[in-house]
């Protein structure tokens, strides 16, 4: 109960710092607060995931601080709020804006450490022409009409930002070392982010196609805060009429806020993986579909249940497919075992007349599952190994209604020839 009871502490705490961060934007977006005598120095502020969805994969920082002016601020982007209308609906469609905010260091720091995140900085080389060109832009970014983007979770996010902006105003050419290294997929990077939350990876599995499964590309699309952080940390810049390159950071990352150690979650619950979860419902599934053909009568109960459930993740999957503007989410092959007509079909267990119908849609849906078996050896989609055992059951439901079906019609042809 305690426990719980400092988690929402913390999180009411967070809000309060995000809402002071919004006020504080004024008097940061000033252009005019130095002179070209001021040393500007800046840096780049990597901060670790967090418990909730949204924050799993991280954040980025750009600190601004000249100490002669005492002034210290970090400009972030990626920032959202829920209290904007139909912001769910809006999010699954991918018309999401988000902005970028700006609030002092010390509220920054002071809001990770609450969060129990580490924070790390990575001081860059930059000269004081470049500096101020920077910060000129960041405070051009924070004017109310340039301050919202659409938000791309692959793409535009608050790692992508802040590399785009620094190296629009560094003077010369950026050299990233190429290493012949194999560089991790997107879905690769979305896993080691999620961790130990399965269910989340479940998830976003389910949503994103292949696409994700392609490899990021550096440094034009880094992904994730730490990767953007290790664009910086080994990248240089080649001067115009300058043989000599220039590293692009001081010094290596430097962590400035070490991560709070999380007590261990004694939760019964957490056995509930998805895989053991999905081979549980299949067990079931099985015992139950045999025992409906050693009967030859359908269970409309367990119909009803999996039409359901399909039938809802199906209207998710071909809501993104058709509809949402986010990348990676129009050739979802798992829209071959996720399907919107599950939910159609519920009337028709009920009933006698649709029998017709059902039996035909069954076999329709047991042909797009075998030729969804065939494919997964093929396609370039990873497919979820917690998936397997839906897509089983989806299978055997299709199997065990065509079989009572047939056992019965054969009934009915031995009790016409007795007669």
């Amino acid at each position: 109960m305690y426990k719980m009871f400092r988690r929402e502490i913390r999180y009411i705490l967070i809000i309060l710092f995000v809402f002071s961060n919004v006020f504080s934007i004024n008097a940061l977006r000033h252009k005019s607060i130095f002179t070209s005598d001021d040393t500007l120095s800046v840096s780049l502020l990597t901060v670790s995931k967090g418990e909730n969805i949204y924050e799993k994969f991280g954040h980025t920082g750009i600190r601004i601080s000249v100490p002669s002016k005492k002034f210290d601020a970090v400009y972030h982007y990626g920032l959202f709020s829920f209290e904007e209308p139909h912001f769910i609906y809006r999010f699954i469609k991918g018309e999401t804006n988000y902005m970028i905010g700006a609030m002092s260091y010390y509220d920054f720091m002071l809001m990770y450490a609450i969060r129990g995140s580490s924070v790390r900085e990575l001081r860059l080389n930059l000269t004081n022409r470049e500096a101020n060109s920077l910060f000129y832009a960041l405070c051009e970014n924070l004017r109310p009409e340039n301050q919202t983007y659409r938000y791309s979770f692959l793409y535009d996010n608050c790692a992508t930002r802040p590399l785009e902006i620094i190296f629009r105003n560094i003077e010369g050419e950026l050299v990233v070392p190429q290493n012949n290294e194999t560089l991790p997929t997107f879905r690769d990077l979305i896993h080691e982010s999620t961790g130990k939350d399965s269910w989340a990876t479940f998830g976003i599995d389910m949503l994103l196609d292949g696409e994700t499964d392609s490899h990021i590309e550096i440094p034009d699309k880094p992904f994730l805060p730490h990767i953007t952080e290790r664009v910086f940390a080994n990248a240089k810049i080649q001067e115009e009429g300058n043989d000599t390159l220039r590293a692009l950071a001081l010094t290596p990352p430097i962590e400035i806020l070490k991560a709070r150690e999380m007590e261990p979650e004694s939760d019964i619950f957490k056995i509930f993986t998805p895989l053991f979860t999905t081979t549980l419902l299949l067990i079931v599934v099985i015992v139950i579909s045999l025992f409906e053909i050693r009967k030859v009568k359908h269970n409309r109960i367990l119909d009803t249940i999996v039409a359901i459930l399909l039938g809802i993740f199906g209207i998710v999957i071909y809501f993104l497919l058709f509809f949402s503007e986010h990348p990676a989410v129009s050739a979802n092959y798992n829209a071959f075992w996720l399907q919107p007509v599950w939910l159609l079909i519920l009337p028709l267990i009920w009933t006698q007349r649709g029998k017709k119908f059902l039996y035909c849609y069954h076999f329709i849906n047991f042909a797009l599952l075998m030729l969804f078996a065939t494919l997964m050896f093929f396609i370039k989609q990873n497919i979820n190994v917690a998936f397997i055992p839906l897509i089983l059951i989806s299978i055997i439901r299709s199997i065990t209604y065509i079989i009572v079906e047939v056992i019965k019609k054969r009934q009915n042809v031995i009790e016409g020839q007795d007669e």
